[in-house]
């Protein structure tokens, strides 16, 4: 047998739905060996994972990694390593950027200089380009997905033409490019705005200018354009939403801000727990989480929205927090209270992202990449933003006590992060494309 490049030895490996006491070795990036150590390899490199459990490497499939024209929020560098400190081996990268990833030259722009810097795995997220013949080198180029945003389009396309909507989402689909939509309904927030008796509260302007109606009412307009089509709607925070997209064969991300904070967090924090959509009411929050207990969530992603101290203090706030390093621990909290079973949790941040976005990942499987976490699920952490690894080093769990902590971080069989330190080099992350990338997928 030949000598294996990484051996980690002693782990609990949750290896096709199953705990198995053993080891996983790993040889060109690939994994080369799961099993028991007796029959394993010789390897290079040692890991003692006693104690552990080895999970296949977590996909966020929603992150805003700045850089560019916003690299004073957060840079490819900073963003990433802030990933693989909370356990997560890739991360899928919006295009509301400066400038914006609405064509395939400037995704192929952002993906080289990306290769240079990350230490996770990178996949990109387009716009709709300003002619949707351009959309078949989007797919070319490698887009994980196209990204929608009803209430505030970023892209030269009118998308609230409905025909053209409707042409562009399912010429986009026909191409195998997922539709992902930030689905707030322009019109109600416009009235909700015109009626807000707020007045110079930031934080009470921003919730009665988007209330649980503009994402209701967003949701069960596109479940009547496109109904059975299998579209991705981002961070769900109302449970009337939700249902609504699951009744009409949507796919639903949900975040932990809005399954684990309300609005209570206002009151303590202010502008820094602005978010788009807004924390919701507790007894929304705790609804919502009956529904993740339940199997109704398809994807648990952070929404990693960095914004500098001053920018989220200042008189005009822009919405969005971190997340990268608080994902992996507040599920692993569910998992260690016994309110998330640990297949449902691998579901949610491995496997579903994965199949959704066409990525070969996400599974502990011989001949797969080799991305993993090991995960101390007895260790007790708090919630210290101080610590990050993001330039934004804020949070709405601030001081919040879990229990489960990402012990160590595996990209492409490479050690990214291990007892506090992130230690690998830039650029040992990949630019990921879905599977057949330019070719129709099943929809």
């Amino acid at each position: 047998m030949e000598l294996a490049d990484l051996c980690v030895r002693g782990a609990h490996v949750f290896y096709r739905g199953h705990l198995l006491e053993g080891c996983i070795c790993t040889s060109g990036g690939l994994i080369s060996y799961v099993g028991k150590e007796a029959h394993a390899p010789r390897a290079e490199q040692l890991l003692d994972a006693r104690g552990l459990l080895a999970l296949p490497g977590p996909i966020d499939a929603h992150v805003h990694l700045r850089d560019e024209g916003l690299a004073h929020k957060e840079d490819f560098f900073t963003g990433t390593c802030a990933a693989v400190a909370g356990g997560i081996t890739t991360v899928l990268d919006m295009p509301n950027t400066v400038p914006p990833v609405d064509s395939a030259r400037r995704l192929a722009e952002r993906a080289k200089k990306a290769r240079r810097a990350i230490v996770a795995n990178v996949g990109f997220y387009a716009l709709f380009p300003r002619d949707l013949s351009e959309l078949p080198a989007l797919a070319e180029a490698g887009a994980v997905g196209i990204k929608v945003f009803m209430h505030k389009p970023k892209t030269a396309l009118d998308i609230r033409e409905e025909d053209t909507l409707t042409l562009a989402v399912r010429e986009a689909s026909r191409l195998g490019l997922r539709v992902a939509f930030h689905a707030e309904d322009p019109r109600v927030i416009e009235e909700a705005a015109s009626t807000s008796r707020a007045g110079g509260d930031p934080v009470a302007a921003f919730l009665s200018s988007h209330p649980p109606e503009a994402e209701i009412t967003a949701v069960r307009e596109l479940a009547r354009l496109f109904a059975g089509l299998k579209l991705y709607i981002c961070h769900v925070s109302v449970p009337e939403a939700l249902e609504a997209a699951k009744a009409a064969g949507f796919y639903v991300e949900a975040t932990p801000h809005h399954l684990f904070a309300s609005e209570e967090a206002y009151a303590r924090l202010g502008t820094l727990a602005l978010v788009d959509p807004p924390l919701r009411p507790r007894e929304m929050a705790a609804r919502l989480r009956e529904a993740l207990y339940s199997g109704l969530v398809d994807v648990v992603a952070s929404d990693h929205a960095p914004h500098t101290l001053e920018e989220k203090l200042g008189p005009e706030p822009p919405p969005g927090f971190p997340g990268l390093e608080t994902l992996l621990p507040l599920l692993l909290n569910e998992v260690a209270a016994k309110r998330l079973p640990l297949a449902e949790l691998v579901r949610l941040v491995c496997e579903n992202p994965a199949s959704i976005f066409g990525l070969r990942r996400g599974r502990l499987e011989v001949g797969w990449p080799a991305d993993l976490v090991l995960v101390d699920l007895k260790a007790e952490v708090q919630v210290d933003p101080r610590a990050f690894f993001s330039k934004a080093r804020y949070s709405p769990f601030e001081g919040l006590r879990l229990r489960g902590r990402p012990a160590m971080t595996i990209v492409n069989g490479r050690l990214a992060y291990a007892d506090g330190e992130v230690v690998a080099e830039k650029g040992i992350g990949m630019v990921m494309r879905p599977e057949g990338a330019g070719r129709p997928r099943k929809p």
